[in-house]
Formats: structure tokens, sequence, C-alpha cells
């Protein structure tokens, strides 16, 4: 018994020594792998605060340009924006000239067409206005203005051959005669012409009449072109 504890007991310092030895070969090999560690993290954070970058390269060719995109739909068109403050009225103007005769309104009527009067009765005075309504006019004028009427025809008669030919206001006014005629010794077709200016006094503000008159003498006169001229004027 005695020689069996000598030989258990004895064995105990040896396991304790091993057990140390063991443990003192981790701690080394703990702190071998912690100062690793510890190196890595230190350079790396070095790099990080001590290190440069270098210079940038040149900077690369550019590339083509692509193809243009197919073009988007148009947008709707917005409401309309409200209509902006009227702008300022501008000054007014130079005032007319004043004065008498001053025109008023002017009228023209005018015919180029053919019209015989040989159907009508001689030495019988007649509107024109039987066979041309354009040669009478009905107008309006101002109180006291006056009227200036002229009329002008081309006439064709064969001698001997006469008319004569007159302008009327309100069937009171009467102008001058023109007397368009043609006797022996001429022969053949003659074309004359004729010619009336009337200036009346002031009239009444309304409307008024104006006709021109034909009276056939003698002979077969044919009318051809004519013209009636209206002025109004101011007093």
């Amino acid at each position: 018994m005695q020689s069996l504890l000598k030989e258990v007991y004895p064995m105990r310092p040896n396991n304790r020594h091993e057990r140390q030895k063991g443990l003192s070969k981790m701690l080394l090999i703990v702190i071998l792998v912690l100062g690793l560690l510890l190196g890595l993290v230190g350079g790396v954070l070095g790099a990080l605060f001590f290190a440069k970058s270098g210079p940038q390269g040149e900077q690369g060719a550019q590339g083509l340009q692509g193809l243009q995109g197919v073009q988007g739909l148009q947008g709707i068109q917005g409401l309309q924006g409200d209509q902006g403050v009227a702008g300022a009225d501008g000054s007014q103007g130079v005032p007319g000239v004043n004065g008498t005769d001053a025109i008023l309104q002017i009228r023209h009527n005018a015919n180029s067409t053919a019209q015989a009067t040989s159907s009508y009765t001689a030495m019988l005075w007649r509107n024109m206005s039987v066979f041309d309504p354009s040669m009478n006019m009905s107008v309006t004028v101002q109180q006291n203005s006056r009227v200036f009427v002229q009329f002008s025809a081309t006439l064709s008669m064969e001698a001997p051959g006469s008319m004569w030919i007159r302008i009327l206001v309100d069937n009171s006014f009467n102008s001058t005669l023109s007397i368009v005629s043609v006797g022996p010794p001429s022969a053949g077709t003659f074309r004359l012409s004729s010619h009336i200016e009337f200036l009346t006094g002031s009239l009444a503000s309304g409307q008024h009449r104006i006709d021109v008159q034909f009276l056939r003498e003698s002979g077969s006169p044919i009318l051809l072109d004519r013209s009636l001229t209206f002025m109004e004027l101011a007093t």
C-alpha cells in the first residue's frame, strides 16, 4: 500500500508543472496573436491617416454623341389666362379744320349701258330713273347743309337731233339746262357730251331727293356712259 502511494503522489508535482507549462505556452500564443492583430489594425489606421492619393490622370477623349431620341408627344395646352387690364386712353388728336364748305359725305353712281330715247314723247320732261334707277338718289343731310350735284353723260345722235338735261333737288331746286343738239347741214352720227354742276342753298336736316331729268326735243338721241355724283357741304 505504501509503495503504491509513493508511486501515485510523486506524480502530482509533475502534473502541476506540466499544466503551468501548458498555460504559459497558451498565454504566449495569445500575446502573439493579439500583437499581430494590433499591428494590422495600426497599419490600416496609419494608411488611412497618412496615405496620400496620387495625381489625377488625364481625362479620356469624349465619346461619340448618340442618336437623338424620338420627340415626345406635345403636352396638353394650358388654360387661358385672365385678360389683362385695359391700357390708358391715348391723348386726343389734333382737332380737324372748322369752316364752311367742308365735305361731310360723298356718293357716286355710274352706268355704261346704252339707252335709246326715241320711244319717249318729245318736249316732255321725264326722270332718267324711268330706265336707270342709278340716276336718282335719296340722301340724308344735316341742318343747313348744302348739296352739290354733278351729272356727266355721253350721247350718240344723228342730225337733226336734240336733248335737254337738268338736275332737280326735291322737285323744287332746278339746275341750269344742258342742251346737246346737232342739225343741218351736219349729217351722220355724232357723239357729244353733257355736263352739269348744281349747288343748292342751305337745306333742312333730313332726307332729300335728287333726280336727273331729260327732254327729247327731236331726233333719236341715245344715252351712253353717264354718272351722278352727290356731296354734302357744311355751312
